[in-house]
């Protein structure tokens, strides 16, 4: 028995996977997502009843899923999902910066007033 297989392989049963939106990348149920990254400069959102300053890659991936709960178009969609398969820092980069294109199109990003 190959034991370089995921476990469910050597008990007969097919691998699942299911194709990426984004990236067109199969993704495998032990993938790794990256779990944080600082975010500089911060995202800073217009919210109710003050602004929310979004510090981490986790700060922005529960902002974003909040925004999914409400229910959000397309484009909302595809950053809430390359958020969840971050798994480097230059995804993480990316995705930070089409939730920041995301949010200017919105007119719901704030200027960052601290230096």
């Amino acid at each position: 028995m190959n034991a370089a297989l995921p476990l469910s392989c050597r008990l007969g049963e097919r691998p699942r996977q299911t194709e990426s939106v984004v990236t067109d990348r199969p993704i495998n149920p032990d993938y790794h997502q990256m779990k944080d990254f600082p975010v500089i400069p911060p995202v800073i959102v217009k919210d109710t009843p003050r602004p929310r300053r979004l510090t981490t890659l986790e700060e922005v991936r529960e902002y974003v899923d909040e925004a999914m709960r409400l229910g959000r178009p397309a484009p909302w969609r595809e950053v809430w999902h390359r958020l969840k398969t971050v798994a480097s820092e230059e995804e993480a980069i990316e995705a930070i910066g089409d939730l920041r294109d995301l949010l200017v199109e919105e007119d719901l990003l704030l200027p960052d007033s601290k230096p």
